[in-house]
């Protein structure tokens, strides 16, 4: 090859050459950012659509319905999930990948803004926006002041710290959890009320006409221009008490009829902060959450909130501290760290095992230099492709580091049996040594670049997360191969010595190595010797196979990521319906009381009110627990999950689900399945069948539904012939009614530019009973009127929350595997059992979460997989000149398959995601070993040899370097397989305990089972070819 002899002939072009690109990936690699996992912009769209005092079903009829028909239109949509909650409709709506967030974005908008004139009049306006729902807070930030004012607490949280980590680049959201807002209130007596006739609506209207800025014009004089501006705004809360308002008797202040409070709004979330090593536990506080943007990195928002909180506390009124309750970003930089020193440990095994089989410094450091050259320039394409430093980029640096060598191994070899067999000096046995392994060494890296090009172009949402795997693969085979035409040679030309004298240690070896291809190539010749002796070896590895996946194949767990050790875990408590946040509070303080008698517990952030976004309520609450990281603990997180479950299983009345914190690779619940139909009530009795056929499934944890009973609710029909007769209308009667309970914002309130409602409601005495709901007054042009006389009042049921998928009434089913139980085992239980229940026409199931993404996963990975065999048959068979041939090389995968069964049995690994991904990468490694092989035999057939003494002559000739790529490859590997370093571990042990297994295994069958296969073809393949031939011709004649 040409490229060679420019390499020998002109040394230092092709260094200069080399070195730009060693670099500009020097340059790329402290440039390049730190990320868990790559980032991946899954299209969402959310609407949300406040309605102040609405329950779950007005909303859902009112606002959810008209919204999900309106902007079910939209081109791409995946799913459209809506949940009707207390006061507020939202719908997150999923597209496909493909769609642009932006056009969904405005799509979804225009759709909205053509139906505003459909909803609920005192609905607030629908906001859309685009989301990441997969977005977190980096950190957490605890703001803190036992003595200091909830209100001002919250203020400060929420008008200085927001705007400060807002401006931080790469942040996109701040959530702020505690504290109390402040409120200006106006406080009715019933009784007061009820004599003076007093229409709460109307004392709104008077409050909102009596606080009023407004600029009235302006005029000139003598040439100078002065404005008119009408200041009517409240300076103070004390002014609203001196306003007049119309009543029975007159007019009168407002400060004669009600109190005015300047206090804050009713609490329904807290947060609480316990740190475990100082034992302080601080109730008042507020919870920061810093989330960050698409673009933004991990790491460096981490940093620059860090280096910002000196000057901020600097700036903190007195009695006010800031504490990190939580870093996300301390794990990513462990598990980045880990993750490299796993490189560098595969390099330095990966040079040992080259020096072994060399035993030569100078041979070894030519081949070695491969690694560094290859992996350092890397970096400069992963910078171009706009990649970041993560577990995925990462462990594709990682299992490239033995395949970085092998082409240079075959090379190195190759030029030493030029110099040592046929006498050549350096320069030539570089050049020819090199031009006569081309074919091997591009079809074996070829064949690794086909089998990544159908990872890359997977479009589910792991397709997205592997993609900058399977590229960061690519660009260091492409550079390794480049490296073997280039530095490879010019090296050896330089290097090598004229003679290559062998130390006693070598020579050792050497006479070791002799002996083995000695026997090797003896026993070849045998099994060769005879076709049923071939037929045995061929077909008998292929019955080990069958027999492997007949015996080891069931007992193989089933899952879709691995779960990660990051040190945190969550527990969800739910309450029965009643309960007040000061009671969750009490149970969730026994909870942390528990939990904090485990040394290991480093900090617990409870949240109070909520367990999500979409979940809040005062009987509900979150519970975040930090423990000490994993190189630093004995217990793993999973036995603490276990352990907490057991230690809070005897709390009364919650229900408590603990788990692990992130789910990595997928959103929701591990085991997530949806029940849709039309009628709620039809779900129901389907609810039941559900619950009693699933609760009992082995190995299930965590499993609860989205259907709740909902709490009593009171109901007033109207007596629409009572209220004509009153003067009013039952619009006028239901505004009194929430003025009276929920209370209606009148007016704004404004202070040192901030702005504080003023709402106007009864006293909180007023309503506590049904009794008293019922006398709630209502003003009329007639006089008063008891809320009882105007319409009937009735207990009814009401809904806690009602959802929908696919515009369809939907109850959600959620669940976790226990510890050392795969998903899929118990996903494949769930369908058994959901299979026995019938289900009338138009009600179903539907899987979600990691379940459902699990199935799309397997499906793509097959799709891959079959792609990969098809891509690489197809090279093989152009660079071959053959048909057959390719599928003999072939058949070392599924020798490979033996070796991925056993080490996955012995391991108690399960079959998840990446490593699935490993098979799919083993389609291009297992195959060079034979094509080396193959090509050399096929040279020795053309130079004249019959095919089996060139099977016999080329099996021995290229075993030192199969079993040297190989030994490189396991080596390189051998890090990420044996779990070294304790952070992000999970993701990274599958991809080397397959890798692993498969390739030892395939190595060692395949120095008998393809060159006795390559003998068959050629005994009876081209005899029956020959046969046919001939049977056509004679069919033609």
């Amino acid at each position: 090859m040409k490229i060679a002899h420019i390499s020998v002939n002109r040394p230092i072009m092709m260094s200069m050459l080399i070195i730009v690109f060693v670099l500009f990936g020097g340059l790329a690699y402290f440039s390049l950012t730190l990320n868990q996992m790559p980032d991946v912009e899954i299209p969402f769209v959310t609407i949300s659509t406040v309605y102040p005092g609405a329950g779950p079903k007005e909303i859902e009829t009112q606002i959810t319905k008209k919204i999900e028909d309106a902007v079910s239109t939209v081109s791409k949509i995946k799913v459209i999930d809506s949940y009707s909650l207390e006061g507020v409709s939202i719908s997150i709506i999923q597209f496909e990948l493909d769609k642009d967030i932006d056009i969904a974005n405005q799509e979804v908008k225009d759709k909205v803004d053509a139906i505003l004139s459909e909803l609920p009049t005192d609905a607030k306006l629908p906001v859309i926006q685009k989301v990441d729902l997969q977005a977190f807070p980096v950190v957490n930030v605890i703001l803190s002041g036992e003595q200091t004012d909830p209100r001002q607490l919250y203020f400060y949280a929420d008008r200085v710290l927001r705007d400060r980590f807002s401006q931080i680049e790469g942040v996109a959201n701040v959530t702020i959890t505690g504290g109390q807002e402040r409120e200006i209130q106006v406080k009715l007596d019933n009784r007061t009320v009820y004599e003076n006739n007093i229409s709460l609506p109307q004392l709104i209207q008077v409050l909102k006409a009596h606080n009023i800025d407004i600029p009235a014009g302006y005029f000139k004089l003598q040439g100078q221009e002065y404005t008119v501006r009408m200041q009517g705004q409240y300076s103070s809360p004390e002014q609203i008490k001196e306003l007049q308002v119309p009543t029975s008797g007159g007019l009168k202040k407002i400060g004669q009829l009600a109190e005015v409070f300047d206090e804050g709004k009713d609490v329904r979330e807290r947060a609480v902060f316990f740190d475990n090593k100082s034992k302080e536990r601080l109730d008042n506080v507020i919870n920061i959450g810093i989330i960050k943007s698409p673009e933004g990195n991990v790491v460096n928002v981490a940093n620059a909130i860090r280096k910002s909180l000196p000057q901020i506390e600097k700036t903190l009124p007195k009695g006010m501290k800031l504490d990190i309750a939580l870093d996300r970003s301390e794990f990513i930089k462990s598990s980045v760290s880990d993750a490299l020193s796993n490189i560098y440990m595969g390099v330095l095994l990966t040079g040992l095992v080259l020096l072994f089989f060399l035993h030569d410094i100078r041979t070894t450091f030519i081949v070695a230099l491969a690694m560094p050259i290859s992996i350092v320039s890397t970096f400069f394409l992963m910078q171009v492709s706009g990649f970041s430093l993560n577990t995925m980029t990462l462990m594709g640096l990682s299992v490239s580091v033995g395949v970085l060598v092998s082409n240079s191994i075959v090379v190195i070899e190759n030029i030493f049996r030029h110099k040592e067999e046929l006498g050549s000096d350096n320069k030539e046995a570089a050049a020819k040594g090199t031009d006569e392994v081309v074919v091997a060494v591009l079809a074996a890296t070829l064949t690794n670049l086909v089998v990544f090009l159908p990872i890359a172009q997977m479009t589910s949402m792991v397709g997205l997360f592997f993609r900058e795997f399977a590229l960061t693969v690519t660009y260091a085979t492409l550079f390794s191969l480049l490296v073997s035409f280039t530095v490879t040679p010019m090296l050896a030309s330089l290097l090598l010595p004229k003679e290559i004298k062998v130390g006693k240690i070598g020579a050792a070896i050497e006479r070791y190595w002799s002996k083995v291809e000695q026997f090797y190539k003896r026993t070849l010749a045998w099994v060769l010797s005879r076709k049923l002796y071939a037929s045995l070896v061929a077909f008998g590895s292929f019955a080990l196979l069958i027999l492997s996946f007949i015996v080891l194949g069931p007992s193989i767990g089933f899952e879709n990521f691995p779960r990660i050790d990051d040190s945190q875990v969550r527990i969800n408590v739910e309450l029965p319906d009643g309960y007040n946040i000061d009671e969750t509070a009490i149970v969730m303080a026994e909870i942390e009381r528990r939990i904090s008698q485990y040394p290991d517990v480093v900090k617990i952030v409870t949240s109070l009110g909520k367990q999500s976004e979409l979940d809040k309520n005062t009987n509900l609450a979150m519970m975040d627990i930090t423990v000490t990281d994993a190189n630093k603990r004995e217990t793993m997180l999973q036995e603490y999950i276990t352990e907490f479950t057991n230690l809070l299983s005897d709390i009364p009345n919650a229900k408590i689900k603990v788990d692990y914190a992130n789910n990595v690779g997928g959103l929701g619940a591990p085991v997530e399945f949806y029940l849709m139909g039309d009628d709620a009530l039809v779900l129901e009795r389907l609810k039941t069948q559900v619950v009693n056929e699933i609760s009992t499934v082995p190995g299930l944890i965590n499993f609860d539904n989205s259907s709740r009973s909902g709490k009593p609710e009171i109901t007033v029909y109207p007596y629409r012939d009572k209220i004509e007769e009153a003067g009013i209308t039952v619009m006028d009667v239901a505004m009194t009614l929430r003025a009276s309970m929920e209370g209606l914002v009148a007016t704004t309130y404004r202070e040192k530019g901030e702005e504080y409602d003023i709402k106007v409601k009864l006293f909180d005495d007023a309503y506590n009973t049904p009794e008293k709901v019922g006398n709630i007054p209502v003003a009329t042009p007639n006089g008063s009127y008891r809320l009882s006389q105007l319409g009937e009042v009735r207990f009814t049921k009401g809904f806690a929350k009602i959802l929908h998928r696919d515009k369809l009434t939907t109850i959600k089913f959620t669940g976790s595997p226990a510890a050392g139980v795969p998903l899929g085992q118990v996903t494949d239980e769930i369908e058994k059992r959901l299979a026995k229940i019938e289900m009338p026409a138009g009600y179903y199931y539907k899987w979600g979460g990691s379940a459902e993404m699990m199935k799309e996963t397997v499906a793509e990975m097959l799709r891959a997989f079959i792609i990969a065999i098809v891509l690489t048959y197809m090279l093989l068979a152009a660079l071959l000149e053959d048909l057959v041939q390719p599928l003999i090389i072939m058949s070392t995968l599924p020798l490979s398959f033996i070796g991925v069964l056993g080490i996955l049995f012995i391991t108690g690994a399960t079959m998840n995601t990446i490593s699935m991904m490993a098979i799919i990468m083993l389609v291009g490694i297992v195959v060079n070993n034979a094509i080396l092989l193959l090509d050399y035999s096929n040279q020795l057939v053309r130079n004249g040899m019959s095919h089996r003494d060139a099977l016999v002559e080329a099996a021995p000739t290229k075993l030192k370097p199969q079993i040297m790529a190989s030994a490189a490859i396991i080596l390189g590997m051998l890090p990420m397989a044996l779990g070294i370093g304790d952070f992000g571990k999970e993701l990274r042990m599958p991809l080397g305990i397959v890798s692993l297994g498969g390739l030892l295994v395939s190595t060692i069958l395949t120095i008998y089972v393809i060159p006795a296969a390559d003998y068959l073809n050629n005994a009876f393949g081209k005899a029956i070819f020959g046969k046919i031939k001939s049977i056509f011709k004679r069919k033609t004649a």
